[in-house]
């Protein structure tokens, strides 16, 4: 996938990677903390430009609403001690270790997309052409 998007970038084209992560992933800590190290991964190999979204944020309940914030930039409180009791007791140290690597990283955070919500998606696609920097090598047009 690297070699793709050196070629493409290569040609002229502008890459930038957006990783998609289901907002249901937040009910089990051990699926979020895969879903942020795959995060991480993906930003680290392909080596553009790169947004994280947590979609379907139209599917959360009221409840999982307020509790939101911890979720879009990764807590390492959350992270570690969260799959720690899912996983379990040996994996202790290991845990705790990844996720003081991804809060000394501070690289990871993630963008709500509600599909029904045309502000948020317009929010997605904003941060995708700051990514990009779409717009700052254009040349301003004259009025008319």
């Amino acid at each position: 996938m690297r070699r793709i998007c050196e070629v493409l970038q290569k040609d002229g084209f502008k890459i930038a990677g957006v990783y998609c992560l289901e907002s249901q992933f937040i009910e089990d800590t051990a699926k979020y903390f895969a879903g942020v190290m795959s995060a991480m991964s993906a930003m680290f190999n392909l080596e553009v430009p790169h947004i994280n979204v947590m979609t379907k944020m139209d599917l959360i309940s009221e409840a999982q609403r307020k509790l939101l914030d911890r979720y879009f930039d990764p807590d390492p409180l959350l992270l570690g001690e969260g799959a720690i009791s899912d996983m379990g007791e040996q994996f202790r140290e290991l845990n705790l270790a990844l996720a003081n690597l991804i809060d000394d990283f501070s690289m990871v955070s993630f963008i709500p997309l509600n599909i029904k919500d045309e502000n948020s998606i317009s929010y997605v696609l904003s941060h995708a052409d700051n990514a990009l920097q779409w717009g700052e090598d254009q040349e301003p047009r004259e009025p008319q």
